[in-house]
């Protein structure tokens, strides 16, 4: 019995080091292969390499479509392109692992279906993209049941025509640049694209970060979710799109510090939200845009110091939402800052001690707080009007709707809904850093620049009109 109890420590450190033996066999067998750009080579180096190694696909053109099976690393030297020849997806990768970095990858195919793309990940995990330039395909990078897959640093252009007189229909071959299905814990850095119907379109895709992105000149939404939860989109740049994003049967969803400037057309928003609830959309800026927040049947969202600037409409709401709350936004210059369909609602236009900035409105505040000692209504009959019918908005500046907010004004009855902003900042925030950073944020709860230092001026200008005519009545009763 002694001799076995001695026997079992010396087998198992035999076994241990066999393990570590063959650990560090495995690591010193990992090659590193230099590709040239000739005939298959790049196919055959594939199906010759093991887990591990390294291919670098050398300067020139390399044929596809490629199948990236073994966990690899591909990368591209300068000068090195991956062309498909149009037909169906340039490179697919489907071993979990795999890593794509540094190529040019070009000419896919034009299948819907078959979903044709430059790069195509297919049930592989933690498979990494980054620093490809992807031109010329129907898709830019697909996955579908592809975890923690990471797309850093990469550079898309698609097939579409982005002009607002192009309508859906005449880009309905079209792909996306980013098109993620049923993918959890995934990383979207760093990435512009250009001229596909959505610019990132994901659906069933839970866990999502997309930062630090360009999105511009798509023939529909720079990005679009279907039935997707928990995702977070932080300092990207939505531009010159049909619309911005389109977030779409969609929860829990975190939108700060994002751009969304200049998406112009008949049915154009800056961010269009439908049956979406419990989201943060926090110092975003969404500037020129046909409708800066399209809402329907979303619930308990939180819109909080955003800047909402030069818009037609700057927020649409429809009666199919509840409990949502807007606060220390600044609403600037916007034609219609809020339009709605309801007379009333449990819709929050400040979050009970401070709200938002108006342009439209004349604020004073005697007691210096920061927010105005009277209430305002933002929905002004008129666009209550044009909400119900649009034709209407060609009058939008006419004398006919100016005199209509005249009187409103002076009698309070005509006001078409009763929400108000109870307590309207009498100067604008500095909010909406946006994806550039070119604005300042601040706490909630700090004070609004200049607030208190206009207030004693005012108090005193106030004084001095009441004294003036006091002393007006009592010369007017006196002795003549």
């Amino acid at each position: 019995m002694m001799s076995e109890r001695r026997g079992r420590p010396f087998l198992a450190g035999l076994l241990l080091a066999a393990a570590l033996a063959a650990g560090g066999a495995g690591s010193a067998s990992a090659a590193r292969r230099e590709i040239p750009a000739r005939g298959d080579a790049a196919e055959t180096a594939i199906l010759e390499a093991a887990d591990g190694d390294t291919l670098l696909l050398g300067a020139g053109v390399h044929r596809g479509p490629l199948i990236l099976s073994r966990r690899l690393l591909l990368r591209g030297a300068p000068g090195a392109v991956l062309d498909g020849g149009g037909a169906g997806t340039v490179l697919t990768v489907a071993a979990a692992g795999a890593a794509v970095e540094s190529l040019t990858i070009r000419g896919s195919g034009n299948g819907a279906l078959t979903l044709d793309a430059g790069v195509h990940v297919v049930s592989a995990r933690g498979v990494r993209l980054r620093g490809l330039r992807v031109v010329d395909v129907l898709y830019g990078i697909a996955g579908e049941r592809a975890d923690s897959l990471v797309i850093e640093g990469c550079d898309l252009t698609g097939r579409v025509h982005p002009s607002v007189d192009v309508t859906p229909e005449m880009n309905e071959a079209a792909g996306n640049g980013v098109h993620l299905w049923y993918c959890r814990d995934v990383a979207v850095r760093r990435v512009a694209e250009r001229r596909f119907m959505d610019g990132v379109y994901l659906s069933f895709v839970d866990r999502i970060v997309v930062e630090d992105g360009r999105f511009s000149r798509n023939g529909r939404y720079g990005l679009h979710t279907m039935y997707c939860q928990d995702n977070r989109l932080a300092r990207n740049r939505f531009q010159f799109n049909l619309a911005g994003c389109a977030i779409m049967f969609s929860n829990h969803l975190e939108l700060s510090r994002n751009d969304f400037v200049h998406n112009r057309g008949p049915r154009t928003y800056g961010v269009l939200l439908r049956d979406c609830s419990d989201g943060h959309f926090l110092e975003n800026r969404m500037v020129d845009n046909t409708v800066a927040v399209f809402m329907d049947n979303s619930n308990r969202n939180v819109i909080r110091r955003n800047l909402v600037q030069d818009n037609g409409w700057g927020v649409i709401l429809f009666s199919s939402c509840a409990g949502n709350e807007f606060a220390e936004n600044d609403f600037v210059n916007d034609d219609y800052p809020v339009a709605l369909d309801m007379r009333y609602s449990d819709n929050r236009f400040d979050d009970g001690r401070r709200g938002n900035y108006w342009s439209g409105n004349a604020p004073y505040d005697l007691d210096g707080d920061g927010a105005s000692d009277v209430p305002y209504s933002p929905v002004s009959a008129f666009a209550f009007l044009s909400k119900r019918y649009p034709d209407l908005a060609i009058l939008a500046q006419s004398p006919a709707a100016n005199a209509l907010t005249m009187a409103e004004r002076t009698i309070p009855a005509l006001r078409p809904s009763q929400i108000v902003d109870r307590f309207p900042l009498v100067a604008p925030a500095p909010v909406g850093a946006g994806a550039g950073g070119s604005r300042g944020t601040r706490a909630a709860g700090d004070e609004a620049p200049g607030a208190r230092r206009g207030s004693f001026p005012t108090a005193a200008a106030f004084l001095l009109l009441a004294a003036a005519g006091l002393r007006g009545v009592a010369s007017r009763g006196g002795p003549r």
